[in-house]
């Protein structure tokens, strides 16, 4: 995972948020909560958006943020608590009424042991809510596939060397089965496209477009190489060839190809019983 504390990488994922909220139209999470709440758990926090938003959103609720590592500049709120935590071991927690995570793709190992978690730190009736980017990188042109983009072949060699350090991210394709094998009910599956570019139709899905591709070239700039030759992939020389193409590509072509990523949303509740 990044550190959220890198100044690029922070400007990054608050962008990151302000897609997310045109995503939901505004909303901080899509699930309807059964009971009221009374305490929260982000895992993941990055820099600690969300949490604050939900902090300032609920003042009567508390909100526990945590990640492996804490943001440094936290905007202090008295139902708020930063709990330095990693997510793939134990966790040192009590039971929450609503657990969200965001974009955990990058950092969760064992997506089992994850949702079971999740689980049993839920109180009955408690809600949770996943979303993440899928992979594989797609373009909505019909016709664009890995032989003709470099873009969407970056996509692909990146996945391989994410694999080779354990990272699933296709792994929400596998969590409505993960789920409901736990025990989970409810639970819904939401598909979303982030397009790359303002080739969308709406103003809205326009905005997020033009985020979304500025936060790609930062990510392909800031990255890209170092995820093509870690775990022992490519060559330094290949890795940057293939990065500077599908910054071409990308650039050049978002807007003909229709370049987007698939978006999942999952909700669940614990039942009462």
């Amino acid at each position: 995972m990044t550190n959220p504390d890198q100044v690029d990488e922070k400007a990054r994922l608050d962008v990151q948020h302000q897609v997310w909220l045109l995503t939901l139209e505004g909303r901080l999470h899509t699930i309807q909560t059964k009971v009221d709440l009374k305490s929260i758990l982000d895992v993941g926090c990055g820099t600690g958006v969300w949490a604050h938003a939900m902090a300032l959103a609920h003042p009567n609720v508390h909100v526990t943020a945590t990640d492996i590592t804490l943001p440094k500049e936290t905007r202090p709120k008295s139902n708020l608590t930063y709990i330095q935590a990693d997510a793939d071991e134990v966790w040192p927690f009590e039971k929450f009424s609503f657990i969200h995570g965001r974009m955990l793709t990058s950092g969760i190992h064992n997506w089992p042991q994850f949702l079971s978690q999740c689980y049993e730190h839920l109180e009955p009736n408690g809600a949770l809510e996943l979303l993440d980017i899928c992979h594989p990188w797609r373009a909505d042109d019909g016709i664009t596939n890995e032989t003709s983009s470099a873009f969407i072949r970056f996509g692909l060699a990146a996945e391989k060397s994410w694999v080779r350090n354990g990272l699933d991210y296709r792994t929400s394709t596998k969590h409505v089965e993960r789920m409901k094998n736990l025990g989970f009910v409810d639970v819904k599956e939401e598909d979303i496209k982030w397009p790359l570019g303002n080739w969308s139709n709406t103003e809205r899905e326009k905005e997020m477009g033009n985020l979304t591709l500025g936060i790609f070239k930062k990510f392909l700039e800031m990255a890209g190489v170092h995820i093509l030759t870690a775990n022992s992939g490519m060559s330094g020389e290949e890795a940057s060839e293939l990065v500077a193409e599908a910054q071409k590509d990308l650039v050049e072509n978002c807007i003909t190809k229709k370049y987007y990523l698939a978006v999942k949303i999952h909700t669940t509740h614990k039942p009462m019983v």
